[in-house]
């Protein structure tokens, strides 16, 4: 890719999930239980903490 090095986060997630659209619709129900599965984790986590 000969795009410049300062791709923003939001021109990244852009062209992935055009990417996702266009090329690979399974990869969005991989990257939907990653994120549900980051939050969970995330939550968690913060449960663990409050609580210790």
């Amino acid at each position: 890719m000969s795009e410049g090095e300062g791709t923003t986060f939001m021109q990244w997630r852009e062209r992935a999930q055009s990417e996702i659209r266009d090329d690979r619709p399974k990869m969005r129900a991989v990257f939907i239980t990653a994120a549900a599965v980051v939050v969970i984790g995330i939550v968690v986590g913060s449960l663990v903490l409050l609580l210790s």
